[in-house]
């Protein structure tokens, strides 16, 4: 039963709260002793583990992606060109190998167009109908049609083809000309030869012939538009043509891609002219300008220097988290990492350094070692960039540069695997992550236990010292009783006597 007093010493006049909160205060210090220091190693554990981690994936991360087959593939790409208005755009991709070229823009890609005039925007054309547009051939032929309503005018027919949902890509614009009179241009909207049969053909109202479109070839192999056709045609699609060292390349849009192999060439405009002297005197051409494509030496060493440094930085934050604590007069100054003492850094340090050390390209026996390529090693297992040695093993060793860092059998791929144990999910380090939200949970739960104990602990007191401090109330109450009957009993023994 939980005493009445709810300010123990009320009664008695003596300081049990004091009492109670040194008490309360010396259990809890008691309990939480016992499991404060295990709550925050714990907590700079999990801290640490999440370190280790993040440090091995970023470095695992690089590896994987100089495994990758073509990863040592870079190329260089000069040409004799204008930097500022440039003939062509050269991309290199992974698959691309050292050459030179000569390059002659012939001709640019365009899409067919055709036009006409209109007495205004606000014409109309009868009772209407439809028009149809048609492109390609055979598995590639496109079509979609738009109904022309009575009343349409032609910048309603404009709008229906510009929002046509079923367009290939067909657009339609309307100039104003001084006269007040209306040009209509259709673009087929697809560039390349294939696609320069773009053709319009109406139905319904006589009035819609004037959008009937379509072309021809005259006799000298000239596009022009057909008999059949009221609009004039503006151009005819045609490919973009590419001389490469006298052969011929068409693309349907201005973009060759892989047609060298492992190069993307975007034309921008045509060759500049020349004139030559020939046998029928001074013609005119166009001048090729040259390509070449050559071993991107710097940006390989910018790669190696990354994955040197990032090697260097990941030891050195193994070792920044594994340090461990010092000690003054046998109190540890708590001056470690988050994985102070642990092992698991040197192990992984070891690991990478043994690897790199024993790794040889073309067998143990007469095979070149990582050393012998450019990588330089210190006596605390740092490394570095041989610059001199490394550009020599790219100009006279390629090949065993390539396969002593890129494929499964490289070095970056062994040591990806060996970093994978730890860095996968459900690996090393999540299990041990695991373990420890496990064990912190559970200090967390005995917090809380601890918690409700020390509760019932004070209430304890509170009601044994509020009892007490009843009692003492209590027979403080009667002892002033009794000295007040005894007082006065002297008193009257006093005054009979004094008769």
């Amino acid at each position: 039963m939980v005493s009445a007093v709810t300010s123990a010493g009320a009664a008695s006049g003596i300081d049990f709260e004091s009492i109670i909160s040194a008490s309360v205060a010396a259990k809890k210090a008691t309990l939480t002793s016992r499991i404060s220091s295990r709550k925050e190693n714990t907590q700079l554990e999990i801290t640490g583990v999440g370190l280790l981690k993040s440090n091995l994936t970023t470095f695992k991360e690089l590896l994987d992606k100089m495994t990758k087959e073509n990863a040592f593939n870079k190329r260089a790409v000069n040409s004799n060109q204008s930097a500022t208005d440039p003939v062509f755009n050269v991309e290199t991709k992974d698959s691309a190998a050292n050459g030179s070229y000569n390059l002659t823009v012939k001709q640019l890609c365009q899409s067919t167009a055709f036009s006409t005039k209109f007495d205004s925007l606000d014409q109309t054309f009868g009772t209407g109908g439809s028009l149809s547009f048609a492109i390609g051939s055979g598995d590639d032929a496109k079509s979609f049609s738009i109904d022309v309503a009575e009343g349409d005018t032609l910048n309603d027919i404009r709008n229906k083809i510009n929002n046509s949902a079923d367009s290939f890509g067909v657009t339609a614009n309307i100039i104003t000309l001084q006269d007040g009179t209306a040009k209509l241009v259709l673009d087929s909207g697809k560039t390349g030869e294939a696609y320069s049969n773009f053709s319009v053909t109406a139905s319904g109202d006589e009035a819609l012939n004037a959008f009937n479109a379509s072309i021809t070839t005259d006799e000298n192999g000239k596009k022009v538009a057909s008999g059949d056709s009221s609009m004039s045609l503006v151009r005819a699609g045609q490919d973009a043509l590419l001389d490469v060292d006298g052969d011929t390349l068409a693309s349907s849009t201005n973009v060759f891609d892989d047609c060298i192999k492992g190069l993307k060439i975007t034309v921008n405009r045509l060759s500049d002219t020349e004139k030559t002297e020939g046998e029928n005197g001074t013609e005119t051409g166009f001048k090729s300008n040259t390509l070449n494509i050559t071993t991107d030496t710097s940006s390989l060493k910018k790669m190696m220097n990354e994955f040197v440094s990032t090697y260097n930085e990941l030891r050195t934050n193994l070792d920044n988290l594994t340090k461990s604590n010092t000690y003054t007069n046998g109190q540890s100054n708590d001056d470690g990492g988050y994985l102070a003492g642990d092992s698991t850094g040197k192990t992984i340090k070891n690991a990478m350094s043994n690897l790199l050390t024993s790794f040889t390209v073309g067998g143990e026996s007469n095979g070149l070692s990582l050393f012998s390529l450019g990588l330089d090693i210190d006596n605390k297992g740092n490394l570095s960039v041989n610059s001199e040695k490394f550009e020599d093993a790219i100009n006279n060793k390629y090949d065993q540069v390539v396969a002593a860092f890129t494929g499964k059998d490289g070095v970056c791929s062994k040591l990806s695997s060996n970093l994978e144990t730890y860095t996968k999910t459900g690996g090393i380090l999540d299990l041990r992550k695991d373990s420890l939200n496990s064990e912190l949970r559970s200090i967390e739960n005995q917090e809380n236990a601890n918690s409700t104990y020390l509760a019932k602990y004070e209430e304890s007191l509170r009601n044994r010292y509020g009892n007490l401090d009843t009692m003492i109330g209590t027979l403080n109450t009667s002892l002033s009783y009794l000295s007040s009957a005894l007082s006065s009993m002297n008193y009257n023994n006093s005054q009979k006597s004094s008769s």
